[in-house]
């Protein structure tokens, strides 16, 4: 996908995830589906923070 050999700006995993997260969000607003965008949203957000506090009482 990227050209080899030549400098290019290749994204980062969480640069990527990101913008993906963006294009599912705005996505979801698009065809109407508010609420299913704001639970996205919040999933997006507090799903890694809730995963690695669970993480973290495992210890």
């Amino acid at each position: 996908m990227y050209a080899k050999g030549k400098s290019s700006n290749v994204p980062s995993d969480s640069q990527a995830r990101e913008k993906l997260a963006l294009y599912v969000y705005e996505y979801l607003l698009h065809v109407g589906a508010q609420k299913s965008a704001q639970t996205f949203l919040s999933e997006c957000f507090l799903g890694p923070v809730l995963c690695s506090s669970r993480e973290k009482r495992h210890m």
